[in-house]
Formats: structure tokens, sequence, C-alpha cells
């Protein structure tokens, strides 16, 4: 249409106006195609998630086309082998050991903390700064490690 508008020579309000509706019927369009996405996205998630014992924890892609899932059935986990065109079951796994980091309850809370992470790789030797250390000689601090 705009070519059309450029071919035919046509100038003034009338271009204009035809311009500014085809920019609004474009803007319309992406509008609708980006709420009717995320409304057939609700949905399905909703209905697939409602009364199903069955959920994907989650999954890792080995190849292409072959991915390792956690899937929970009822209250059991379960390791899956997903191939193209098969699934194979690999283990039941312990509930106590499979973290789902989509619930928030069952991530561990606490977090990683680098002083923490340091000290355990040291062999527990742990030692805090204190306003007497910048005092200290170089000597004594050799010492000290």
């Amino acid at each position: 249409m705009m070519l059309s508008l450029l071919l035919t020579g046509t100038s003034g309000p009338k271009a204009a106006l035809q311009i500014l509706s085809l920019i609004l019927v474009f803007v319309f369009v992406v509008a609708l195609a980006y709420f009717g996405t995320k409304f057939v996205a609700k949905y399905q998630s909703n209905v697939l998630r409602k009364n199903s014992n069955v959920q994907v924890i989650e999954s890792f892609r080995i190849a292409n086309n072959k991915f390792i899932a956690i899937v929970k059935i009822c209250d059991d986990f379960y390791a899956l082998s997903v191939g193209k065109d098969e699934i194979h079951l690999i283990d039941k796994l312990d509930p106590d050991k499979v973290c789902d980091y989509k619930n928030p309850d069952t991530v561990a809370s606490k977090k990683l903390d680098f002083k923490d992470i340091l000290s355990q790789v040291k062999g527990g030797k742990e030692r805090t700064l204190t306003a007497d250390d910048s005092t200290q000689s170089s000597e004594e601090k050799d010492q000290l490690k």
C-alpha cells in the first residue's frame, strides 16, 4: 500500500492519513498476536498442570533429540532417557535428593558465601581481618600464615 502511495504521487493530508491508518493497523495486529499468544500459553499451562499427576521437573539435553528428564508421577520421581522415538526408565529416584527448582520451598535456603567456601578449601583455617592487621609488619603477617 505504501508503495502504491509513492507511485501514484498522492500527497497532502490524504496520504498522511493513509500512512497513519496503516501504522495503526500494524500496531493493532502485532498487539493482537502478542496478547493472543500469551492467552493461549497461559490457558495451556493451566490446563496441563491442573489436576495432573505428571510433572516434568527438569530436562537436560545430551545430544540432538536425546534428553535426560526427571519426572514426578504422583509422589514418585523417575529419571528417564528420552530419545526421538523411545523413552526408557533409568531409575526411580529418592524424593529427598530431588530438588524442584520451580518450587521455592524445596530449594536449599542457604546462600553460598565465598568466605565459607574458601575456608573449606583452605582446610578450615579461617582468619578474620582486624584493624590491627594493617599495622602489622610483613614478617608478623608471614608468621600468622
